[in-house]
């Protein structure tokens, strides 16, 4: 759950136009994936993440706003989550949307911060806002790549179905089967049963002219 910073940690927002320090949020991001392997999720501080990227508490707060977030953004960074091009064969698009989630997930950082991350995140609307826009920005552009006849409403920020089944399976996998790998099998069936139900697929034309 979001925890707000003492007071000495708060400290002055940033002047308009200075620039952010990125060794600095370099740093931050580094000290957080390495500890979450040292401690784990709920032993996690933002004191000893300062500690660690040499720097302090006030400037984590200055970036993110607060543990759930930086973690969030700590073990599923933009490069991590960018999805694939369209190829113009569904079912080859729908494997890469479902390879891209399993090297999203399938890391150690992720698999040991997700369950009590989850739980964080649902309990902050903010956090959990953002970490929703961030998914639905990158799936919702692959989704509309592959299926010409989707239309997402503009701005409602809500995940393609398609992202809700992928994601979804790879959570369950990791959370409630936590001895049950992402591995090439798992994309296998997740692909073969998501093809299956696929328009596009069952009337053969899969692949575009």
């Amino acid at each position: 759950m979001r925890t707000d910073p003492p007071d000495d940690d708060k400290g002055p927002s940033r002047s308009p136009g200075r620039p952010r320090d990125e060794k600095i949020d370099a740093a931050i991001i580094r000290a957080t994936r390495e500890l979450l392997l040292e401690t784990g999720y709920p032993a996690l501080s933002l004191s000893a993440i300062a500690a660690r990227a040499g720097t302090t508490t006030a400037a984590i707060y200055r970036r993110w706003s607060g543990k759930a977030q930086l973690v969030h953004e700590a073990i599923l960074p933009a490069e991590i989550m960018a999805m694939p091009s369209a190829s113009g064969d569904v079912v080859e698009d729908i494997r890469a949307l479902v390879e891209a989630t399993r090297t999203m997930f399938d890391r150690p950082e992720v698999r040991i911060a997700l369950p009590a991350l989850i739980a964080d995140t649902v309990a902050d609307p903010e956090v959990h806002s953002k970490m929703i826009s961030r998914f639905a920005s990158s799936l919702t552009s692959f989704r509309t790549r592959i299926d010409q006849q989707y239309s997402p409403s503009p701005g409602d920020g809500d995940l393609p179905l398609l992202a809700e089944v992928v994601v979804g399976s790879a959570i369950f996998r990791i959370i409630i089967r936590h001895d049950a790998p992402l591995d090439a099998a798992w994309v296998d069936d997740v692909t073969n049963l998501i093809s299956s139900g696929w328009p596009s697929v069952a009337d053969g034309s899969s692949t575009a002219d």
